[in-house]
C-alpha cells in the first residue's frame, strides 16, 4: 500500500515537471520563433542612458551672470508614419496644438495637420551621357575612313532625365521647448486614444456581449450546431488580428511619429551688454550621440577663446530595467556628466553699462557709421569695458546683420591720424633725439621735406617756432613729420613695435590642434594692422616716413592704440591684454587664476612721465579741451584722419579718436573713443576732440565715480608752474606758454632738420 502511494507521488511530481518544462519550451518558441520582435515589459531589458553635460557659465568681474546654458527640446514629426489617415493625424494635431500654446504662439490645428501630412515630391535632374556614336561624313555625305580603313566615329551626347521621389521627413513643428513640457506631451501622447481604437474596442465589446454560451461551444466542438459559433470565432479572430496590427501601427506613431531632439540653448541674460566681448556660439555639424544634445561650439569672442574649458563632458548610464523599474544592483556603468568650467572675466558690468549708454548717446549726437570705446586698467592690462556700435543681441543672432557682429576694436584697423604722434614723440624722447622744451619750426603750417607732397597742418594750427610740447598740444603735422624724420626707419619701426603696433596683442589667441596633429595659431579674428608699403616694395621713403609720423600710411586697431597709451600710463611698461580673471568648477572651486603679464618695457619711466605731461597739455590748452573733467586731471590725445577709398583720401569722411588717461599724475584708467565717419555739423565738429571728447568725459567721469578714484582737481591755465629741470631733459613748458602761442607765429631758424633717405 505504501509503495503504491509513493509511486503515485512520483508520477505526480514527474507530470508536474514535464508540464513546467512544456510551458517553458512553449514560451521560448513563442518569443524566439513566433514573435521574436515582441518584448515582454515584465522582462529584464538593458538600457543605455546618456547624461548630457552643460556648457559652463560666464561671469563678470562683479559676479554678474553674462552667459549660461539650458536644455531645450526641438519637436519633430514624421508624416510618413501617419500616412494620409486623417483619423490618426488630427488627434495628434489637436494634442500638440493644445500643449504647445495654440493660437497664442501661432500654432493652429490646421497648420499642424498640414505638417503631419506626407507630401510626395518627384525631383528631376539631367544627366548628360554618351550613349551612341555616329559616323563622320564628308562633303558628299559619305562616311570618312581612317588610315586603317575603319570609319571615323564621333560621340553623340544625349541628355537623360533622372527622377527620384522624396517625402517630407523630420518636420520641425516647435523649438526651444522646456524638457518638462515635452515630458507632459510624451505622456499624453502615450495615453492618447485614436478614433479607430475606440471604434474597434466598441466592436470587440459588442462581440463579447454576444459570446456563445459554454454548452453551445461544447456542442460546436462535437460537430453539432457549429455554424453560429464558428462564425463568431472567425469574427473574433479577425478583430484580434486587426487589433494587433492597429496596436503595432499606433505604437510606432507614439514612439517615432512625434520625437524630440534635445538641444542646448545658450542664453545671454544681459542681452546686448558686452556682446562683442562675449561673442556667440554655433551648432556643431557632427551628428549628435543618442540622448545627448547636438554640441555647441564657440564661434567668436570669449565663447571661442574658452571653448575647450566651457565645453562639458557627457556621462553614460548602462543599467537594466524590469517591470518599468531600474534594477540598481545590475548597473554596469555609471559615469556622471561633467559640466564645463565657469569663467570669470575682467569685464565690469557697471562700467560696461556706462560705456554702452555713452555710445548710444554718441550715436544719436554725431550719427557715425560706427562708434566704439575701450576702458583699460593700465597697471594690469585688464579690459574693464569694451563697447561697439552697431551692436547685436546674441540671443537673437539670426536677426543680427553680419557687420553688427564685428568687434571693430580688434578686427577693423584704420589710419590712426594724430593719435599716432604719441608713438613718434615717445620714440624720439626715448632715443634722446628730442626734449619736451626743444624748439621746432612748424613753418606756419606748411612744409616740404624735399621729396613728395608737402606736409600741412589743419587750418588754424599755423605755428612758427615753438617747443615740442606746444607742437604736440596743438597737434602740428609739420612738427610730427620733423620729429619722425629725425629717426631712422629702423628706429621708428622699432619704436612702433615696442609700443605694441604692427603686431597682434593676442587678446583672443589660442593654439589649437589641426587636422594633421600640429598646433595652429588661432588669433580669434584679431587684425595686426601694419604698414602696407612694407608688404609691397619693402622700403619706406622720406615722404612715407614723414606721413607715418602723423598717423598716415599705416593701420592700427583701436585696441593697439589704447594699450600703447596704457603703457605710457604704466611708466612705460606694456601689459598684455587681460580678459579672463579665473576659471572655476561648477561648484565654485578655483581651477586656474590668471595673473597680469608684462609684454615688454616699451619706454623708460622718464619718457613715459614726459609723455603724460605733454598729453596733459593737450587737454588743458590744446586740441582736447572738451575732454577735461572738473575733478580729475586728464591727459590725452586727439586724432582725425581722412578715410581712404580706393587709394584716395576722402574729402568729407573721417576717423575721429580721443584717447585719454586719468588721473594724469598716476593714471588708473585709460579710455579710448573712436568714431567712424562722424557727421559734419559745423566747423571742426568731426575732429577727434569735438566728436569723441564729450563721449570720453561721459565715460571717464562715471567710471571714476564707480571705481571711487581719488579726485585730482584740474589746474586753471595760470596755475600750472613748470617743475625744476632734470638732467638730460629740458624744462617742460607751462600751460600759460602753450595758451599764449598765437596762430601764424613768426618763422625763425632753429628747426629740426630731417634725415632724408632719397626719393621714395
Amino acid at each position: 500500500m505504501t509503495n503504491n502511494v509513493s509511486q503515485r507521488r512520483l508520477r505526480g511530481f514527474a507530470a508536474f515537471f514535464v508540464l513546467v518544462f512544456a510551458v517553458l519550451a512553449g514560451r521560448l518558441v513563442y518569443v524566439h520563433v513566433l514573435r521574436p520582435s515582441t518584448l515582454d515589459p515584465e522582462e529584464d531589458t538593458m538600457n543605455r542612458i546618456a547624461r548630457p553635460a552643460r556648457r559652463g557659465n560666464i561671469l563678470s568681474a562683479d559676479e554678474k551672470l553674462l552667459a549660461w546654458s539650458e536644455a531645450r527640446v526641438t519637436i519633430q514629426v514624421d508624416p510618413v508614419l501617419f500616412g494620409t489617415n486623417l483619423g490618426r493625424i488630427r488627434p495628434v494635431a489637436e494634442l500638440l496644438a493644445r500643449e504647445l500654446g495654440g493660437a497664442e504662439k501661432g500654432i493652429t490645428i490646421d497648420g499642424l495637420v498640414s505638417s503631419l501630412t506626407p507630401r510626395v515630391e518627384q525631383r528631376h535632374w539631367p544627366v548628360v551621357a554618351t550613349n551612341r556614336f555616329e559616323a563622320v561624313l564628308d562633303a558628299r555625305q559619305r562616311p570618312r575612313i581612317d588610315a586603317q580603313g575603319r570609319p571615323l566615329l564621333r560621340p553623340v551626347l544625349q541628355t537623360n532625365w533622372h527622377a527620384r521621389t522624396f517625402t517630407n521627413r523630420a518636420v520641425v513643428v516647435f523649438t526651444n521647448l522646456p524638457p518638462a513640457d515635452w515630458h507632459r506631451i510624451r505622456t499624453n501622447l502615450q495615453a492618447l486614444k485614436f478614433p479607430e481604437q475606440i471604434a474597434l474596442q466598441g466592436e470587440l465589446d459588442r462581440l463579447k456581449a454576444v459570446k456563445p454560451k459554454l454548452w453551445r461551444r461544447l456542442r460546436a466542438a462535437l460537430g453539432r450546431e457549429s455554424a453560429p459559433v464558428v462564425a463568431w470565432r472567425e469574427r473574433a479572430r479577425e478583430l484580434s488580428r486587426v487589433r494587433l496590427e492597429q496596436r503595432a501601427d499606433l505604437n510606432e506613431i507614439r514612439a517615432n511619429g512625434v520625437t524630440a531632439q534635445l538641444v542646448e540653448l545658450r542664453r545671454y541674460p544681459l542681452e546686448t551688454l558686452g556682446a562683442h566681448i562675449l561673442g556667440y556660439t554655433t551648432n556643431d555639424d557632427r551628428s549628435p550621440r543618442l540622448g545627448v544634445p547636438n554640441p555647441i561650439l564657440g564661434a567668436s569672442g570669449v565663447e571661442h577663446l574658452l571653448d575647450l574649458e566651457l565645453t562639458g563632458s557627457p556621462g553614460l548610464l548602462v543599467t537594466h530595467r524590469a517591470k518599468g523599474r531600474e534594477l540598481v544592483r545590475l548597473r554596469e556603468r555609471d559615469v556622471a556628466a561633467q559640466d564645463g568650467l565657469t569663467a570669470q572675466l575682467t569685464l565690469d558690468t557697471r562700467l560696461q553699462a556706462v560705456v554702452e549708454e555713452a555710445l548710444d548717446e554718441g550715436m544719436a549726437a554725431i550719427t557715425p557709421k560706427a562708434l566704439m570705446a575701450i576702458v583699460v586698467r593700465p597697471s594690469t592690462g585688464e579690459i574693464l569695458a569694451l563697447g561697439v556700435r552697431p551692436t547685436y543681441n546674441p540671443n537673437r543672432l539670426r536677426e543680427a546683420p553680419v557687420d553688427a557682429r564685428w568687434n571693430r576694436a580688434l578686427t577693423a584697423p584704420t589710419e590712426p591720424g594724430s593719435t599716432f604722434k604719441i608713438c613718434t614723440y615717445a620714440t624720439a624722447l626715448e632715443l634722446g633725439r628730442l626734449t619736451p622744451d626743444q624748439r621746432i619750426n612748424c613753418e606756419g603750417g606748411t612744409w616740404n621735406p624735399g621729396v613728395g607732397k608737402s606736409v600741412n597742418d589743419v587750418e588754424g594750427h599755423g605755428l612758427g617756432l615753438v617747443s615740442a610740447e606746444v607742437a604736440f598740444a596743438k597737434s602740428s603735422n609739420v612738427a610730427a613729420a620733423k620729429v619722425g624724420l629725425s629717426l631712422t626707419v629702423e628706429e621708428f619701426v622699432g619704436g612702433m613695435e615696442k609700443l605694441g603696433f604692427l603686431h597682434r596683442s593676442g587678446i583672443f589667441y589660442r593654439a589649437r590642434p589641426g587636422n594633421d596633429g600640429r598646433e595652429l595659431d588661432d588669433w580669434g579674428g584679431e587684425n595686426a594692422g601694419g604698414i602696407p608699403a612694407l608688404n609691397g616694395s619693402g622700403r619706406i621713403g622720406t615722404e612715407l616716413h614723414g606721413r607715418l609720423s602723423f598717423g598716415y600710411g599705416l593701420y592700427v586697431t583701436p585696441l593697439q592704440t589704447a594699450f600703447a597709451v596704457a603703457a605710457l600710463a604704466n611708466d612705460g611698461v606694456l601689459m598684455k591684454p587681460m580678459l579672463v580673471r579665473e576659471l572655476r568648477t561648477p561648484q565654485g572651486a578655483v581651477v586656474k587664476r590668471f595673473e597680469p603679464v608684462i609684454a615688454r618695457t616699451a619706454v623708460s619711466a622718464r619718457t613715459a612721465a614726459d609723455m603724460r605731461r605733454m598729453m596733459r597739455l593737450v587737454v588743458v590748452a590744446g586740441t582736447g579741451k572738451l575732454a577735461a573733467l572738473a575733478d580729475f586731471e586728464v591727459a590725452g590725445k586727439t586724432g582725425t584722419a581722412h578715410k581712404q577709398f580706393g587709394g584716395q583720401q576722402s574729402a568729407d569722411k573721417y576717423i575721429s579718436t580721443f584717447v585719454g588717461m586719468l588721473p594724469a599724475d598716476k593714471p588708473e584708467l585709460v579710455v579710448l573713443v573712436l568714431a567712424d565717419e562722424p557727421a559734419k555739423r559745423g566747423a571742426g565738429s568731426y575732429f577727434g576732440g569735438k566728436a569723441c571728447g564729450p563721449i570720453f568725459t561721459n565715460i571717464a567721469a562715471r567710471a571714476a565715480s564707480i571705481l571711487a578714484l581719488r579726485p585730482s582737481a584740474a589746474p586753471a591755465p595760470g596755475e600750472m608752474d613748470p617743475p625744476a629741470p632734470r638732467a638730460g631733459r629740458g624744462t617742460p613748458l607751462n600751460v600759460r606758454e602753450v595758451a599764449a602761442v598765437p596762430s601764424g607765429a613768426a618763422l625763425v631758424p632753429g628747426r629740426i632738420e630731417p634725415v632724408t633717405e632719397g626719393p621714395p
